[in-house]
């Protein structure tokens, strides 16, 4: 699937996704397109860009010098810059995992300072807790500029949206 690593020392809890594709969406038409990125960190907080194929926006992926959050960037000269961040648009940041695990009443986030969440064993218990209390499936809506996300994210998000998380 892909490992979300977590880390409690120092400043705020935080959570980030390492080495994953990062779909290459642009903030400013939506436009998805057929390449990716592979995200495995970051030299000096650039991680990579490309240009959109439908608006012409160029799109600048950065992150905290390979820590969170990793955000993209469109710039369109005479329009304002628009943005998102990553780990905010697939709901794996520190909060909605502390949610999650209110809601299906397991633990997520494994103890420790730092370390990985099993994200598969946790879209389980989120799953299996929608089933046992029946509802039905809500697909999630998507945040301004994001048309389109891959499967394990979309059943986590899904999943989430669902139960109201």
């Amino acid at each position: 699937m892909f490992r979300l690593h977590f880390n409690r020392t120092g400043r705020q809890p935080t959570t980030w996704l390492l080495d994953v594709p990062i779909f290459t969406v642009c903030p400013n038409c939506g436009f998805v397109p057929h390449e990716a990125l592979r995200y495995v960190g970051s030299r000096y907080g650039y991680v990579g860009s490309f240009t959109c194929s439908s608006c012409g926006a160029r799109v600048s992926i950065t992150d905290g010098d390979c820590r969170p959050p990793v955000r993209f960037t469109a710039a369109v000269p005479g329009d304002p810059q628009r943005s998102f961040i990553y780990e905010d648009v697939y709901r794996l940041n520190w909060a909605d995992l502390e949610r999650a695990q209110a809601v299906t009443r397991t633990t997520l986030i494994p103890p420790g300072e730092k370390g990985y969440v099993d994200v598969a064993a946790a879209l389980r218990a989120l799953e299996a807790e929608v089933v046992r209390l029946g509802v039905p499936h809500a697909q999630a809506p998507l945040p301004d500029g994001v048309s389109w996300v891959p499967l394990p994210m979309r059943a986590w998000l899904d999943a989430l949206h669902t139960l109201g998380v």
